[in-house]
């Protein structure tokens, strides 16, 4: 039986007679390296999914105010809605020559809690949510008509309900449910909306007329929209940026939204430093756990390894088992790790998924993760090195004498 091989079976044996100890150690360093994978790893998944779920917008329109907010509140449907513009103003930006795409935006209830948006039919016909992909509807439903009651329904609030085709439904003004708020107005579900991944799925839609028209809704405002999606041509952002944001006084134009949600998640890159630096602690603390492990190791089993020697088996051997008993530590810790960023991920990207309608996706396994495991089975190699030279440099007599 060859060197390598005896190690192996004294180190695992050393494991399973100090099983709790082992599995201590082993539960400090996954959790270390989770959180760590995980402080790392989630705000670029993040970043990146809301990036791909503005639903193809370069810009958004709309009244004086945050351009964060803007953004939250037409894009992912969080927030309250700034103000409202005059049709008038969207028929200007509709005009300008440096805009492809405008699509006008009401909203101002719900149904169950789920927002109710009032849009044109031409966002469902035309606009291409992702590269090469238009929205679509599960056959045999149909996109609504632009002056009738009827409705698309989100594919997450159809699932979370179960409104269905042919269904009807009564509207509730405000954007929080209040039974007491029900309108008179009786929607129809003519169509439900495939799956995006994307807030579009948390939504209930409807004409825009709908919205402006609704019972109990302000006179005043039947020709007032929230804001106005867009997509811009060239370098057109630079100049209605200028006319909106640094001449105009009655609009905000908020562009480009991939750098506006950007400096969103740089208000978090504080909470991303403390976690890691948090992991980092953690790992040391589990490199500490497992050189306290491999001493006690030896401490009980050094007339063992003694006798061993006596018999003939090499320095190397006896020295080699402490190694690859910190080093199955350290490979089931960084399993662990992954693992457990795995398990983190994909919570994050449930409640993510439910609250805000944003899919994350799966983990990406990349270079990072296996460099941070190649990481941790290092620590624990050197966690080990102190015990092994320990080890090889005690003599047999101190080792054999009992009371040693």
């Amino acid at each position: 039986m060859n060197t390598l091989t005896v190690s192996l079976r004294l180190a695992w044996r050393a494991l399973t007679q100090n099983i709790l100890t082992s599995l201590i150690a082993v539960f400090t360093v996954s959790l270390s390296g989770g959180l760590f994978l995980g402080a790392w790893k989630t705000k670029q998944t993040v970043n990146l999914a809301f990036a791909q779920s503005a639903g193809g917008f370069d810009a958004v329109l709309g009244a004086r105010g945050s351009q964060l907010q803007l953004v939250l509140n037409a894009l992912f449907h969080l927030e309250n809605s700034p103000g409202n513009l005059d049709w008038s103003q969207y028929e200007t930006i509709r005009s300008h020559p440096g805009v492809s795409e405008a699509y006008p935006f009401a909203l101002g209830d719900n149904y169950l809690g789920y927002r109710i948006v009032g849009t044109t039919p031409d966002l469902f016909v035309h606009h291409q949510w992702k590269p090469g992909t238009n929205y679509q509807v599960h056959p045999p439903g149909r996109i609504f008509s632009d002056h009738a009651k009827e409705a698309i329904v989100g594919a997450q609030v159809a699932a979370e309900i179960g409104l269905r085709l042919g269904d009807r439904f009564h509207p509730y003004h405000g954007l929080e449910y209040n039974p007491d708020t029900r309108h008179e107005d009786i929607y129809l579900v003519v169509g439900l909306l495939e799956t995006t991944g994307t807030p579009v799925d948390q939504v209930i839609w409807v004409p825009l007329k709908g919205v402006q028209m609704m019972e109990g809704h302000d006179a005043s405002s039947a020709n007032a929209i929230s804001g106005v999606l867009l997509n811009l041509k060239g370098s057109s952002g630079l100049a209605l940026d200028v006319k909106y944001n640094k001449q105009g006084d009655r609009a905000t134009l908020a562009w480009p939204v991939p750098a506006i949600l950007s400096s969103f998640f740089n208000r978090f890159a504080w909470m991303e430093r403390t976690i890691a630096v948090l992991a980092i602690l953690m790992a040391l603390v589990g490199g500490l756990i497992i050189l306290a492990t491999l001493r006690s190791t030896l401490h009980e089993r050094r007339r063992e390894f003694a006798v061993l020697r006596c018999m003939g088996a090499s320095r190397a051997v006896v020295t080699g088992s402490i190694l690859w008993q910190s080093a199955l530590i350290s490979l089931m810790g960084a399993l662990g790790s992954v693992v457990l960023f795995v398990v983190l991920s994909l919570s994050l990207s449930s409640l993510i998924r439910l609250q805000v309608g944003v899919s994350m996706g799966l983990p990406v396994f990349d270079k990072f993760i296996f460099l941070t495991c190649g990481a941790i089975l290092l620590l624990g190699l050197i966690s080990a090195w102190l015990p092994a030279q320990k080890l090889y440099r005690s003599s047999l007599l101190e080792s054999l004498n009992p009371h040693g």
